[in-house]
């Protein structure tokens, strides 16, 4: 039972399966999380010497628990949104496994930890370099591929579904390997953890990702003046071959996309919308500061926050997070889900502090670690395989610092109510891997034109406790167009609507379905409902131009032109000129008046 938890380290960030289910990159490393923490939690045996990290895992329980109990959205926050599934049991069975590999490793079982987090960093990491020179088997190259001609780039997001998510874990991967290539003293894991430094440290480069190259330089440099490191000429040597290697890299024929990307940080030094992001994070968090407004909900909430100035400069940018672990927390767990965070690191340095002593060469190069995956999560949030690296490395910090007094307490095998936690996160984890199955099905015989069994299988999947209504009723538009009798139209048509309307209760970004509501409505000319959704995504989110532009030529088929004109003109100045045909509109409604 004692290899679950280090194969669990390994899987989580490894497993991806397209084709297989339908959020290859998300459900399966969920899964794993919570079958391999359901496993291990009846024998959990909880060690005196923990007690601070135990206190701290159960202020950041309770902090979690608050916040989804008052959320506005509490199914979203129990269960998590689609493109990370990191609600409140997700980040509980995260919390267990931190409790419970702390207790683990408590025991003197480091090495095989570092073992598997390595064996899993190495191929992951020659997958991201393959997708970066044109070589993928699994995921079409035109999903992470950005931009025409030269200036084309590529993000590769190896198994963690986004490049910054794949580059946050590398970095973990730099310095565990880093770890073990110290703890062992000669064989192939000593050769194993140098090689997944190698890799992990060459894709992060290729990945472009500006928040990881800087941690790992940071985490390099700390590492450089905790041990004060001699120059030596052999050292030098080195440090000046590599430099020179990723130069000729950069300016050889294969590194034309990090030049590309090079012109790309040139034109956009700020980062993007992550300014005036942060500052309407905080405005938000301001709104919500005792319990916050519940995880997995800052889509849906942030739109009442969000500045005018962020929408005109990002008009019809998705803001899926605040892209900052320390604002993710404010927001959606208030100021004690802040400060729990904060322990965390304040712990594992503490502990890495205490544990000088007795193991200074791995305290240090974990001290690294933390530091450098707390720097690159400045600019990212939290997935499910970054969150658990973090708290492993926090959990690794802490098992290095001598016991003061006696060892934990025996083994408590079979408590109740351990058993019952453990099987309420296999069931969960089975409903969410057979519905997510379920879903893959539903795509097929929408692609076959089989609308029927689509629906029957859509349901299916609903009553197993998985929805993805917005997706569904747009798919059953498209299909209701593609139908070949009237009849198999009116059914694709009245699915789309009927999912359409739901997906306004369930979506995390419901001002979006509102607005796909209200675009099937205008189809059919059926201005009154379309007005009335216009007005309800507006409602949800008052500053994205879209609703205004579209309630704006409603209005004007009306024959409200003053009304018309308003929305137009708000629509315009929320566009911020990015749009040209808004402006145009704005202009024939005002000819029209004329």
């Amino acid at each position: 039972m004692r290899a679950i938890l280090p194969l669990t380290a390994a899987l989580v960030p490894l497993v991806i399966a397209p084709g297989f289910l339908s959020y290859f990159d998300v459900t399966p490393k969920v899964v794993i999380i919570l079958l391999g923490v359901g496993a291990a939690l009846p024998w959990f045996s909880p060690r005196r010497e923990l007690r601070w990290l135990y206190w701290l895992l159960s202020i950041q329980a309770v902090s979690l628990i608050l916040s989804t109990a008052f959320s506005s959205r509490v199914e979203l926050s129990v269960f998590g949104s689609t493109w990370r599934r990191f609600g409140l049991i997700t980040q509980l069975a995260l919390l267990f496994f931190t409790a419970l590999a702390a207790s683990d490793l408590a025991s003197g079982r480091m090495r095989l930890y570092l073992r598997a987090s390595m064996a899993a960093a190495i191929p992951i990491s020659l997958y991201g370099i393959a997708q970066y020179f044109g070589w993928d088997a699994w995921i079409p190259k035109q999903a992470y591929h950005v931009g025409e001609g030269v200036w084309t780039i590529v993000r590769p997001p190896s198994t963690l579904g986004y490049v910054s998510y794949f580059a946050n874990y590398l970095v973990f991967a730099v310095f565990l390997g880093i770890a073990l290539h110290n703890m062992e003293e000669r064989g192939w894991w000593k050769r194993a953890g140098l090689a997944a430094t190698v890799l992990a440290t060459f894709a992060i480069v290729l990945s472009g990702t500006r928040a990881a190259i800087l941690a790992v330089l940071l985490g390099a440099a700390y590492l450089w003046f905790e041990f004060g490191f001699p120059i030596r000429k052999r050292a030098m040597a080195m440090a000046a071959g590599a430099i020179t290697a990723i130069a000729l890299f950069f300016f050889s024929p294969a590194g034309q996309m990090l030049r590309s990307r090079a012109h790309w940080y040139a034109e956009d030094p700020r980062g993007g919308a992550r300014l005036l992001l942060w500052r309407d994070s905080l405005t938000l968090a301001s709104r919500h500061c005792l319990a916050g407004i519940g995880p997995e909900t800052f889509s849906s909430e942030f739109p009442h926050a969000q500045s005018v100035a962020l929408s005109r400069a990002y008009p019809d940018f998705y803001h899926e997070s605040a892209h900052n672990i320390l604002l993710d927390a404010l927001t959606a767990q208030g100021v004690i889900g802040l400060l729990a965070l904060l322990g965390f690191t304040g712990l594992g340095l503490y502990a890495a502090r205490a544990a000088r002593k007795t193991e200074p060469a791995l305290a240090g190069i974990l001290t690294a670690c933390l530091i450098a995956g707390s720097v690159t999560h400045q600019f990212t949030v939290f997935t499910a395989p970054t969150a658990l690296y973090f708290y492993l490395t926090v959990a690794m910090l802490v098992s290095l610092v001598p016991a003061s007094g006696p060892g934990g307490p025996p083994r408590t095998r079979g408590s109740a109510p351990l058993v019952l936690i453990s099987l309420a996160l296999v069931v969960f984890a089975i409903r969410l891997l057979v519905a997510d199955r379920m879903l893959v099905h539903v795509r097929t015989n929408l692609e076959a034109g089989e609308t029927i069994e689509a629906a029957k299988g859509y349901q299916r999947a609903r009553n197993w406790g998985l929805t993805a209504d917005l997706w569904y009723s747009r798919q059953m538009a498209a299909a209701a167009v593609k139908a070949s009798d009237p009849v198999s139209a009116l059914r694709a048509w009245q699915q789309a609507l009927e999912s359409g309307f739901r997906a306004t209760k369930t979506s995390e970004d419901p001002y979006n379905a509102w607005y796909s509501l209200a675009s099937l409505h205008a189809r059919q000319n059926d201005f009154e409902p379309t007005e009335r959704c216009l007005r309800e995504a507006i409602a949800s989110s008052p500053n994205w131009f879209k609703p205004h532009w579209m309630l704006a030529q409603v209005l004007q088929t009306k024959g409200r032109r003053e009304e018309a004109r308003a929305e137009a003109a708000l629509a315009t100045g929320l566009d911020g000129g990015k749009n040209p045909e808004v402006a145009r509109t704005l202009a024939r409604i005002m000819a029209k008046k004329e």
